[in-house]
C-alpha cells in the first residue's frame, strides 16, 4: 500500500488539471490558461519589438527608404547653372572700342513638366522601398514567432522527459522490491533500465537541439552571447477557434509592391518621353569694352550685354526608344512575378489554413488518448494491490503516454506556427 502511495503521488501531476476542472468546473483553469496565454503573447511581442529594434536588415531597408525620400528633393532640382569668363588675348577692335573680357552664365530647362515626372518617378521609388521595408518587417516577426514555438516544442518534450525519467526511478524501485520478494523478475528492473538510458539519450539530443533554437533567436534579436529566453512551458490549442479575418491576399505588401513596380515603370516612360524633348537654354554674356582714346562719342567704351536662348535638340532618339523598349519589357516582367506572387501566397494561406485544422484535430485526439492512457494506468496500479504488478503493461502505458504527449505538443507548436503565417497574410 506505501509502494502505490508513492505512484500516485509521482502520478500526481498528470491528474491535477482533470480534477481541479471536475471540482471547480473549470473556472480555474480557465483563468489559468488565460493568463499563461497572455503572459505568453507579451514576452512575443517584446521579442519581436526587440529584433526590429535591433535586427540589421530591417536598419538596412530603413536607409534604403530614407534615401529614396531624400532623393525626391534631388530630382526636383534644376541642372548646374553654367558660369563661364575668357579674356581676350588679341583684342578685336569694334567701333565702340575693344573687347577685353567675356563673362557668360547660362541655364538650361528641362522641358515642360519633366521635373514634375522626374518627382513623380522618386516618390513613386519610395513607395516601393516602404513596402519593401514592411515586407521585411513582417518576415522578421514570422521567423521570430516560429522560432519561439519552436523552442516551446524542444523545452515541452524536454519537460515531458524529466517527468517521465522520475517515474521510471518509482517503478525500478518498486521492480526491485518485487524481486527480492520473488514477485518480479531482474529482467523486469533491466527493461525499466533500458528504457531510462533511451530517455536519457533523447534528453540529451533535445539539449543540442534546444542549444541551435536559442542560438538562432538571439541572432534574429541580434543579441550579442547568450542571453536567457523566456518561452512557454506549456500552451493550450484554445476550444473555440478565434475569430481571424484575412483580407483579400491582393492587397497583401508583397504584391502591392509589384503593383508600385509596374507604377514606377509608367512614371520612367513619362520621364523618358519627357526627355526626348527640347531642352530650354536662357542665358547672358557681358563683354567688358574699352573706350577708344582721343575720340568722344556717346557710346565710346559702352559695354555689350546679350541675353541669349538655346535649344538642346535630340536629334538622335535611339536611346530614349531603347529605353522605352526595356520598360514595356520590365513591366511583363513585373506583371509575371506578380502573378507568381499571388499564387505563392495563395498557397501558402490555404496550407497555413489546412495544417492549422490538422493541428487541431489532432491535439484533441491526442487528448482523448492521454485520458485513456491514463486510466488504463489507473487500473494497472489498482490490480497491484491484491496481485502482482505486470511491468510489461507499465512499459507499454508509459510508452504510450509519452508518444501521445509528443504529439500534443507537436500539434500546438503546429497550430501556433501556423497561425504565425496567417498573421504575416493578413
Amino acid at each position: 500500500m506505501n509502494t502505490i502511495n508513492i505512484l500516485n503521488k509521482r502520478n500526481s501531476h498528470f491528474y491535477f488539471f482533470t480534477s481541479l476542472f471536475d471540482v471547480k468546473k473549470g473556472a480555474i483553469l480557465s483563468f489559468f490558461i488565460f493568463f499563461f496565454n497572455i503572459t505568453s503573447a507579451q514576452t512575443l511581442q517584446e521579442y519581436i519589438r526587440e529584433a526590429k529594434e535591433n535586427n540589421p536588415e530591417l536598419k538596412a531597408a530603413q536607409n534604403v527608404l530614407d534615401v529614396s525620400l531624400e532623393k525626391v528633393h534631388e530630382v526636383g532640382g534644376l541642372p548646374n547653372t553654367t558660369i563661364g569668363t575668357g579674356y581676350f588675348v588679341s583684342e578685336p577692335e569694334t567701333r565702340t572700342g575693344a573687347q577685353k573680357a567675356r563673362f557668360n552664365v547660362q541655364q538650361n530647362i528641362p522641358w515642360f513638366g519633366t521635373i514634375k515626372a522626374r518627382k513623380e518617378t522618386a516618390s513613386t521609388e519610395s513607395e516601393v522601398n516602404k513596402n519593401e521595408l514592411e515586407i521585411a518587417k513582417r518576415k522578421i516577426t514570422l521567423l521570430v514567432e516560429q522560432t519561439y514555438y519552436r523552442l516551446y516544442e524542444l523545452k515541452a518534450r524536454q519537460k515531458i522527459l524529466v517527468e517521465q525519467n522520475k517515474l521510471l526511478d518509482t517503478y525500478i524501485e518498486i521492480a526491485l522490491k518485487e524481486v527480492e520478494n520473488n514477485r518480479a523478475s531482474t529482467v523486469d528492473v533491466l527493461k525499466f533500465n533500458i528504457t531510462k538510458n533511451n530517455l536519457q539519450n533523447e534528453e540529451e539530443i533535445l539539449k543540442g537541439k534546444i542549444l541551435t533554437a536559442e542560438t538562432a533567436m538571439n541572432q534574429l534579436l541580434h543579441r550579442d552571447g547568450f542571453d536567457p529566453l523566456v518561452v512557454p512551458d506549456n500552451l493550450f490549442i484554445p476550444e473555440e477557434e478565434p475569430t481571424m479575418i484575412l483580407d483579400d491576399i491582393t492587397y497583401h505588401p508583397e504584391l502591392i509592391t509589384y503593383d508600385h513596380l509596374g507604377d514606377l515603370l509608367d512614371k520612367k516612360e513619362s520621364v523618358n518621353a519627357k526627355e526626348s524633348l527640347p531642352s530650354i537654354g536662357i542665358g547672358l554674356d557681358y563683354v567688358i569694352v574699352e573706350e577708344r582714346p582721343n575720340i568722344s562719342f556717346s557710346d565710346n567704351g559702352k559695354d555689350i550685354v546679350m541675353p541669349k536662348i538655346s535649344l538642346s535638340v535630340p536629334l538622335f532618339s535611339k536611346k530614349h526608344k531603347s529605353r522605352s523598349k526595356q520598360y514595356e519589357l520590365q513591366k511583363e516582367e513585373v506583371y509575371q512575378k506578380r502573378e507568381a506572387s499571388q499564387n505563392n501566397l495563395e498557397n501558402m494561406m490555404e496550407e497555413a489554413i489546412n495544417n492549422r485544422i490538422t493541428a487541431r484535430i489532432n491535439y484533441d485526439t491526442q487528448q482523448k488518448n492521454i485520458m485513456q492512457a491514463k486510466q488504463a494506468e489507473e487500473i494497472i496500479l489498482s490490480a497491484y494491490q491484491t496481485t502482482q504488478l505486470n511491468f510489461e503493461d507499465v512499459l507499454d502505458v508509459q510508452q504510450m503516454l509519452l508518444d501521445f504527449e509528443n504529439k500534443k505538443i507537436e500539434a500546438i507548436a503546429m497550430y501556433f506556427m501556423q497561425t504565425a503565417v496567417l498573421n504575416y497574410l493578413r
